[in-house]
């Protein structure tokens, strides 16, 4: 019967830490990860205008030497779309999106989880396709993806719902 007690006891004892030391970790947590996102936001937010404005050389400051830019929605549009380092993502923003003339963007929202930013929201480009004929896409769903560390961002990942853009492309070409 002691016996009992004694187990039931130090099973009593090990259950309170344990509550204690997850009510604990709580209060701990809040402050690195708000932290974490506050860091994030202040590389996020100019990382993404630069990025929707087209200006490559600022983005460039914000874009880690191992950073990657990829977009695995894009694959059945446009190839592949995943370049690792910054020059080869740099190389890709300069010269793969060198024919879009014109990029806004309309924030749902944007949110900071620890080191990731989302940005969410709709996408409207223009990209001319040459022979003087231009692709004009308004309502193109869009979600942006960074993450951010020791203060630049290390990967770029979008994702979108590329039917505006070849209903776009396929009006521009039939002279729509």
């Amino acid at each position: 019967n002691t016996s009992m007690r004694v187990t039931s006891l130090r099973r009593t004892a090990v259950a309170a830490a344990l509550c204690l030391n997850v009510q604990a970790a709580p209060a701990q947590q809040p402050t690195d990860f708000e932290h974490a996102a506050k860091a994030t936001q202040r590389v996020a937010e100019p990382c993404f205008a630069a990025y929707i404005a087209r200006d490559w050389d600022r983005l460039a400051t914000l874009l880690a030497e191992a950073g990657s830019f990829s977009d695995p929605t894009a694959t059945a549009v446009f190839g592949e779309v995943r370049h690792a380092g910054k020059a080869a993502a740099m190389k890709n923003f300069r010269e793969g999106y060198a024919a879009i003339t014109h990029m806004e963007f309309q924030r749902t929202r944007a949110f900071y989880s620890s080191n990731h930013a989302v940005f969410e929201g709709t996408l409207d480009w223009t990209l001319n396709l040459g022979a003087g004929k231009v692709a004009t896409t308004k309502g193109m769903p869009f979600v942006t993806i960074l993450h951010v560390a020791s203060g630049q961002v290390l990967n770029h990942q979008d994702f979108a719902d590329y039917a505006p853009f070849l209903e776009a492309v396929r009006k521009a070409r039939s002279g729509g």
